[in-house]
């Protein structure tokens, strides 16, 4: 009696994004074909386009996977400062998890759920500090592209080689005084390290000096109400 071949569960889109998240997590997005995809998923490539209709929409649907993960990963607080902060640096951190993937996606609008609950928490809190809808729109689209746009270009500088970015950061102590780090060659993963280090001090500065200037301004614009 013949073995039976082992049944391949049918395509759905939870399972694609699945496994492209996995090729991501493990190759990065340059990797990420949908030939690849295919053999992941042991099944025809072109199967996948009957639940994305092309590339773009299926890392679109990663991004927003994505951006699942940070709402997971976040706990609102009480204090509207305090909150964006977290969802900035919860921002931050679930896009460079993947910083291949967020090379292509984080200057793009996901569509998706994820994205619009939290652009909602993100406004609401900036709300809370006493602006107007129309006020803390222009203010969350403003601090979420600060965050998605220093995340872009610290994706970028991840995917340089070592020596390079080591020569960048070198610069970057010579021109405007940053945190020193050795000379010396360091290892692939000692260099992101230092690399990664050296872009969350700019945007730690970046995102305080925002807040700072928020706060300000709340304190102003209740002044102007009261009279």
């Amino acid at each position: 009696m013949s073995a039976r071949k082992p049944v391949r569960p049918s395509l759905s889109r939870e399972l694609i994004l699945a496994a492209a998240l996995n090729i991501v997590d493990s190759d990065q997005v340059r990797e990420l074909t949908m030939s690849r995809l295919g053999k992941a998923l042991g099944a025809d490539p072109s199967a996948v386009y009957r639940h994305f209709r092309n590339k773009d929409e299926l890392l679109l649907a990663m991004a927003d996977a994505m951006l699942e993960e940070v709402a997971a990963d976040f706990t609102p607080v009480p204090e509207p400062i305090a909150n964006l902060r977290g969802m900035a640096w919860a921002l931050r951190g679930g896009y460079l998890r993947r910083p291949g993937l967020s090379q292509k996606v984080a200057s793009r609008f996901t569509g998706g759920t994820a994205e619009a609950r939290l652009i909602l928490v993100m406004m609401a809190s900036v709300e809370e500090l006493g602006f107007s809808r129309d006020e803390a729109i222009a203010r969350t689209r403003a601090l979420a592209e600060m965050t998605l746009g220093h995340v872009i270009m610290t994706a970028d500088v991840l995917s340089l080689t070592s020596s390079q970015q080591a020569f960048d950061l070198q610069l970057a102590t010579a021109y405007y005084s940053a945190p020193s780090y050795p000379v010396a060659p360091m290892s692939r993963e000692a260099q992101l390290t230092a690399t990664r280090s050296d872009s969350d001090i700019v945007f730690d500065t970046m995102l305080e000096t925002f807040l700072l200037g928020l706060t300000n301004e709340k304190s102003r614009v209740r002044r102007k109400r009261s009279v």
